[in-house]
């Protein structure tokens, strides 16, 4: 059956950090595509697009929280309030797209930088169906940056406010995080919604190892915590042992910083950075390359970006306990890593020297992902659900909801602020 879909977000294309706003995008994208009615309310985007916004994305909300790939950012305490807990205008706005649109189901995503609690409660109180796809620990950003007695204003004091949406997640290791550090769990149960890969327009792999030299690749936001560091302190012990090798970096971040460290330790002729790609553009180019780079901290819910690569036939090396290695596995689709500039060195040089076997890793690698990661098949899990989750329901016809919404901000504020 056909629904009415809202797809609610903090960012969304072409303004990224990674695989949480792309997999939210291309979701919605093919919800519309299977004849569901899509909307998207999101916040703005200073990127350039080469295509003009949809008219079914709406960028109407604040983000009070940062601007992806600005670096040396702070942020004031007021500005942690309105990103986590309550921006009353964007919950006004998600009011707005709830009594407007009418869904059959809110899609929920990172709620964090537009006041993701306030919102949550809203959903609950008016009784609209919700899912929550956690690509990373919302759950604990509003638990570590709000008092317990602020959240109590919204039914928040425990893990109240989840208790009513269906939960994805792209990970156990992300479920047993939230629970460690916020001390919430879902009764209702999780489904684990692993990442995906759309391998829809990816090209024959070329030979590996051609003409003796090995081509990394690594694409990623850029920082310590995608391993960027790791990525050129590894290519200079690879260089002084006399390796041939190329490390390509796709993303932004702050670039001219990984650009003085690559001079500084002379590899600047082995390590490029040449800025971002479109998703397709990207996969396409993982055919010219024999291994990627994922050496990202250990608690990484679910890097995207070495699945499509590994359904690239382009094997991945990764940080052994990262959320994308529990559906990958050592020696048969990819090479894992203790997360050292050392281990990762010693990764690659096995690749240069021809003792993996490239061309078997990458088949596995393409089977895996075109059959039990396939984007196809976790959406058709996710229409599943949404279609189990959308329920009859009426949106109450009170003129004084707003009010109680102020309320309820203006509470939140002078309980913390005075």
């Amino acid at each position: 059956m056909a629904l009415r879909i809202l797809f609610l977000t903090n960012l969304y294309p072409p303004l990224v950090i990674g695989g949480y706003e792309i997999a939210c995008a291309q979701t919605a994208a093919a919800m519309r595509s299977r004849g569901h009615e899509v909307q998207v309310l999101t916040t703005w985007s200073h990127v350039p697009q080469e295509t003009k916004t949809p008219d079914w994305v709406h960028r109407r909300l604040d983000l009070h929280w940062y601007v992806p790939h600005t670096p040396n950012q702070t942020l004031e305490v007021r500005d942690l309030h309105s990103a986590v807990c309550s921006s009353y205008s964007n919950t006004l706005h998600l009011l707005d797209a709830l009594t407007n649109f009418r869904p059959d189901v809110v899609s929920a995503w990172n709620l964090t930088g537009i006041g993701g609690l306030a919102m949550m409660d809203l959903l609950n109180q008016v009784g609209v169906p919700w899912t929550l796809y956690l690509g990373d620990r919302v759950p604990v950003d509003i638990a570590a940056n709000v008092p317990a007695d602020v959240r109590g204003i919204f039914n928040a004091r425990g893990g109240e406010v989840y208790e009513q949406a269906r939960i994805f997640s792209v990970s156990q290791n992300l479920l047993d995080e939230i629970e460690a550090e916020s001390s919430i769990s879902f009764p209702q149960g999780a489904d684990i919604v692993a990442g995906w890969a759309d391998l829809s327009q990816s090209l024959p792999h070329q030979p590996y190892l051609q003409n003796g030299k090995a081509r990394f690749v690594a694409a990623s936001s850029l920082g310590p915590h995608k391993g960027t560091e790791l990525i050129v302190e590894a290519s200079a012990q690879l260089q002084a042992s006399g390796v041939d090798f190329s490390v390509d970096i796709f993303g932004e971040g702050d670039v001219p910083r990984y650009v003085d460290m690559a001079k500084r330790l002379r590899v600047e002729g082995r390590v490029r950075f040449l800025g971002s790609l479109p998703y397709m553009d990207l996969l396409r180019a993982y055919s010219v390359y024999d291994a990627f780079l994922c050496p990202t901290w250990e608690r990484d819910p679910f890097p995207f970006a070495p699945l499509g690569a590994a359904g690239c036939y382009t094997p991945p090396i990764l940080t052994r306990n990262c959320g994308t290695s529990e559906r990958l596995v050592d020696g048969v689709h990819c090479i894992k890593i203790e997360r050292t500039a050392e281990d990762l060195a010693r990764a690659m040089a096995e690749v240069a020297a021809g003792r993996v076997d490239l061309a078997k890793m990458g088949r596995a690698g393409r089977r895996l992902v075109e059959g039990d990661l396939s984007f196809e098949r976790h959406l058709d899990k996710m229409e599943r659900a949404f279609e189990e989750s959308a329920r009859s329901w009426e949106m109450p016809d009170d003129p004084k909801l707003p009010l109680l919404l102020f309320l309820k901000h203006n509470l939140s504020v002078r309980l913390r602020f005075g």
